[in-house]
């Protein structure tokens, strides 16, 4: 039971926050915030990382569509 702790974690495996960052495209600061969310399965944080850019992207483009009021006038 090679780098598993009393929580039943194995954080030995898991990503490097600013290897992770990279990978999917994240600042350091929402790399850190996703993988301590998800615990250190890779699986998990990287489907995880998956929806996050997905919030992120629907939010982008929230911000650059004009408001409908804006555009019934």
């Amino acid at each position: 039971m090679r780098g598993i702790k009393a929580t039943g974690m194995d954080w030995e495996n898991a990503y490097d926050p600013a290897e992770f960052a990279e990978k999917h495209g994240l600042t350091l600061g929402q790399a850190k915030i996703v993988l301590n969310s998800n615990g250190p399965s890779r699986h998990k944080c990287d489907m995880a990382a998956v929806a996050f850019r997905r919030v992120l992207d629907l939010k982008r483009q929230k911000a650059v569509l004009p408001s409908r009021s804006a555009t019934e006038g």
